[in-house]
Formats: structure tokens, C-alpha cells, sequence
């Protein structure tokens, strides 16, 4: 058992840091490089750990040559959080692999229909999508999310959702956050994720918009990039 001294707001309530930007590498290969040499320098893995990052996951976008990069982090510390990317290291590291970035924290968006399915035996998740949207309010969002995850949950898993969850951000400061919703969908493979999307309808969420949504699709980085 770790002896660890965790900050004092670390529990079971997780949340979602986005970070997603355009690098300065001119490849893939690049950026893999730099990332592995700040994010992933074991000192800063320990020190992120340490604070409450309790998972780093980074994607590569699905059919799209682009220098974009997304990062997938989920924390149980907001305070450690805030910690950690006040770090001068941390900005440093940030500002040489990124030209320009936007990070985002996002908690759990009760009541709006999310799960979370096993991944079967010998696979993986192998691709994500995004959503993100604003709403005219939580209470009208959360009804047309619940009921679509309602109607599709059985036929998504069949083309090979793992997971589909949703987020609103956490209020950071005296001003309110927006009002928005993101959504993540967790696939085991790009062929399945884009079938699934070509197909599907979402006319039941319009009237919960507060305007047009904003999505994309991923791949997993791979195992050379160095995660945790």
C-alpha cells in the first residue's frame, strides 16, 4: 500500500483534463519525441501522480494529416490540478510542444446518460470521438442525452462502443462556466466508430443546443508514446 500523501481533496470523484493543440513538430514522430521527453520524463509522471493524475491517454487524429494532438487525462485532485500545470517545468513543456493549446476540466455530467461497457477479451480501445456543444440549459441537455444514450446504447455496442460518457465543465473562478457539454465515445476500432457515425441520427439532441456542435474523431497515439 503506497504511503503517498495525496492532497486532501483526492477522491472518488474523477474528472476530465482535455487538452488539445496544434504542435510545433513538423511530424508525428517529432511530437512523440518531445511529449516523451517532458510529459513522460518519469520525474514528471511521478510528480503528476503524485498530485492526482491518475491516467494520461493521447490520440492522433483519425484520417487527418495534421500536426493537432489531444491529451486525455483524468485527475481526482482539482487543487493538485491546479498545482501541476502552474509548474514552471510543466509550462515549459507545454509551450515546446505546443504552438497552441486549449485545456479544459470537465466533471461528470449527472443524469445525462453516460456508461461504460467492459472491453472484451484481447482488444482495446483503438479510436474516440468528440462532441462538443453548447446548451440552452443542463436540464433540457440532460433529458435529450439520456434518451438518446437510451436508444442507442444496444446498437452502438455491436458496432464496438466500449464507453460513451459525458462532461460539463467545473466552475474555475468567480466567473460562471460555460454552458456546454462534451461528449466522448470510447471505440475498439476506426472502422467501427465511422460506420457507426455515418449512420446514426442525433436530430433528438438539436433542441438542447444552444448551437452547432463541434466533433472530431481520434486514434490511439500507440505504445510508443508513453501513457499511464
Amino acid at each position: 500500500m503506497s504511503n503517498q500523501n495525496y492532497p486532501a481533496d483526492a477522491g472518488a470523484e474523477v474528472f476530465l483534463l482535455t487538452v488539445l493543440g496544434t504542435t510545433n513538430s513538423d511530424s508525428p514522430a517529432a511530437a512523440r519525441e518531445l511529449h516523451n521527453a517532458t510529459a513522460g520524463n518519469p520525474d514528471g509522471v511521478a510528480g503528476a501522480k503524485a498530485l492526482g493524475d491518475l491516467s494520461h491517454n493521447v490520440f492522433l487524429p483519425a484520417g487527418a494529416d495534421d500536426k493537432r494532438l489531444l491529451f486525455i487525462d483524468t485527475w481526482n485532485s482539482p487543487t493538485g490540478l491546479g498545482q501541476f500545470i502552474s509548474d514552471e517545468q510543466v509550462l515549459h513543456g507545454a509551450a515546446a510542444l505546443f504552438n497552441e493549446r486549449e485545456a479544459v476540466l470537465w466533471m461528470p455530467a449527472a443524469g445525462f446518460g453516460s456508461y461504460t461497457l467492459p472491453v472484451p477479451s484481447g482488444r482495446s480501445v483503438g479510436a474516440i470521438g468528440l462532441m462538443r456543444a453548447p446548451v440552452s440549459s443542463y436540464e433540457a441537455a440532460a433529458a435529450a442525452f439520456h434518451a438518446d444514450s437510451a436508444s442507442k446504447v444496444n446498437a452502438s455496442r455491436e458496432s464496438g462502443q466500449v464507453a460513451h460518457q459525458l462532461w460539463v465543465p467545473v466552475p474555475m473562478g468567480a466567473g460562471e462556466p460555460a454552458l456546454e457539454v462534451l461528449g466522448v465515445d470510447y471505440w475498439l476500432d476506426e472502422t467501427g466508430m465511422n460506420e457507426w457515425y455515418a449512420s446514426a441520427s442525433y436530430d433528438n439532441l438539436g433542441p438542447a443546443f444552444a448551437g452547432a456542435p463541434v466533433t472530431s474523431t481520434w486514434t490511439t497515439a500507440g505504445s510508443d508514446w508513453i501513457e499511464w
